[in-house]
């Protein structure tokens, strides 16, 4: 009786889903981007606007509306109606840390949108000074319980400093944030010994250097692009963080749509030249589906709150 009982919701499911994309797309679908043109995250959204257009038979036009830290694009595309013609490119900057520490944003992550799919994660190393007398994760813990230790980041509240956080956090140990402007300002500082290390993606750009020693990656798995350097799991620090880049919808916007725009985003994932593109910026190929996505946000927005909370990170 289940059996016959699923199997008649879902044919009436499949109808509807069948109805509702015969009438749509009617006309172009507009992709917003919260930061400017030529960035990783808009990078990342033409190729999926290309995607999702060739599945679709309609145009799909990205729309760069940056401020505020991704702020100003989020909110214009929260406020938007749910009709499939509106869509948003972002990240965990606008999707789970500005909403946690920024008292300005109106929008709710949770609530006001839901999942397309991811189409990438940022992968983030952790990197000392390459005079520091450290070469792993614990020779690294014990020297940090011995001084007094100072890290940098892209600003207060950046990927950055929760990610550094979640480090101390998980091996009790404490140092001291410096905030720069811009991830590559911090890696200089940490490079010339102003700092003594930073949590972030764009260490990666400078593996090998004398100046610069990376001793884990921050991700579940070892990291392609340096197959030889140990996760801090492996090294017995038990954490790993995910930086993603994906789509959206309005809250409201019919399932079925969401469904036909994240199924050929799943196909541009696994191809050859995605792959290759995103590997070369440092990125992981990475999909999930509309659960899946809006799974992460939750999961993130959890883990956050707690970090935010017990390290005090505020914008305010």
């Amino acid at each position: 009786m289940r059996k016959t009982l699923a199997s008649s919701l879902a044919l009436i499911v499949g109808i509807g889903a069948t109805q509702a994309l015969a009438e749509w797309p009617e006309r172009p679908i507009t992709m917003i981007v919260p930061y400017n043109p030529g960035g990783t995250t808009d990078i990342l959204a033409r190729r999926a606007a290309d995607a999702i257009s060739a599945a679709v038979g309609q145009p799909v036009v990205v729309e760069n509306r940056p401020g505020a830290g991704g702020v100003v694009g989020a909110t214009q595309a929260a406020q938007a109606d749910g009709d499939g013609y509106t869509i948003f490119f972002g990240n965990n900057a606008t999707q789970v840390v500005q909403p946690l520490i920024n008292p300005a944003v109106s929008y709710d992550p949770q609530a006001d949108f839901v999942g397309i799919a991811t189409v990438a994660d940022a992968a983030s190393f952790l990197a000392v000074n390459g005079d520091l007398p450290v070469t792993n994760v614990e020779e690294f813990v014990t020297w940090l319980g011995e001084n007094d230790a100072t890290y940098g980041t892209a600003g207060v509240g950046s990927m950055g400093q929760f990610t550094a956080e979640m480090f101390l956090l998980a091996t009790d140990t404490d140092a001291t944030h410096i905030p720069y402007q811009g991830s590559n300002n911090a890696m200089a500082a940490v490079m010339s010994g102003e700092i003594d290390f930073m949590a972030d993606p764009v260490a990666a750009t400078q593996a090998g250097d004398s100046h610069l020693r990376i001793i884990a990656a921050l991700t579940a798995d070892r990291h392609p692009n340096l197959p030889d350097m140990p996760t801090a799991r492996e090294q017995g620090v038990d954490m790993a963080i995910e930086g993603w880049f994906g789509l959206w919808a309005p809250d409201g916007t019919d399932p079925a749509y969401l469904q036909a725009m994240s199924a050929p985003l799943a196909d541009l994932v696994a191809s050859d030249s995605y792959r290759e593109q995103v590997l070369r910026m440092g990125i992981l190929p990475i999909y999930r589906d509309p659960a899946a996505t809006d799974a992460a946000v939750d999961a993130m927005m959890v883990d956050f709150a707690e970090i935010r909370d017990a390290a005090g990170i505020s914008i305010e």
